[in-house]
């Protein structure tokens, strides 16, 4: 069963190079670098950076949180790999979500429009989906905006 615990730099280099191709997909879309750099940069910025490990402790994907509320979350196709493993994601990732609200007033971010893993993912953690933005980004394409508040 995948549970979160604190990530390190050996979880980033993993999980960068194993990056599901969607979430390489959202990262060049909205930042215009390498999605590999893109997701070094927002971890190195981070308050707290969490990895998703697996049965054996690999990590299978990272999340984490900026000064400003802004929440992120990248993964490896292994996270998707089992069921059980998307389950426990929801149930952790929901009480993350949870003791983050407790310091933060405001989660929010943009996804990827296409990017419907993530979305049902995020609706499992309460996130509200407040606005579709048709031209965001690098490369100004669909991404909605979602937010939760305390």
């Amino acid at each position: 069963m995948g549970y979160l615990r604190k990530a390190n730099l050996s979880d980033l280099n993993y999980v960068c190079n194993h990056l599901r191709i969607l979430d390489k997909i959202e990262a060049w879309y909205q930042t215009g670098q390498q999605p590999e750099e893109a997701v070094k940069l927002t971890y190195l910025a981070a308050d707290r950076n969490l990895a998703i490990a697996g049965d054996n402790d690999q990590p299978m994907g990272l999340c984490g949180v900026l000064k400003d509320g802004i929440i992120w979350m990248v993964a490896t196709d292994e996270l998707m790999s089992k069921r059980s493993y998307r389950i426990q994601l929801i149930r952790e990732g929901r009480k993350w979500v949870d003791s983050l609200l407790k310091t933060y007033e405001v989660l929010y971010n943009y996804v990827y429009a296409e990017n419907t893993s993530a979305i049902k993912w995020l609706k499992a953690l309460g996130f509200t989906f407040i606005n579709l933005h048709p031209e965001y980004g690098h490369l100004n394409k669909p991404f909605y905006e979602f937010v939760r508040i305390v």
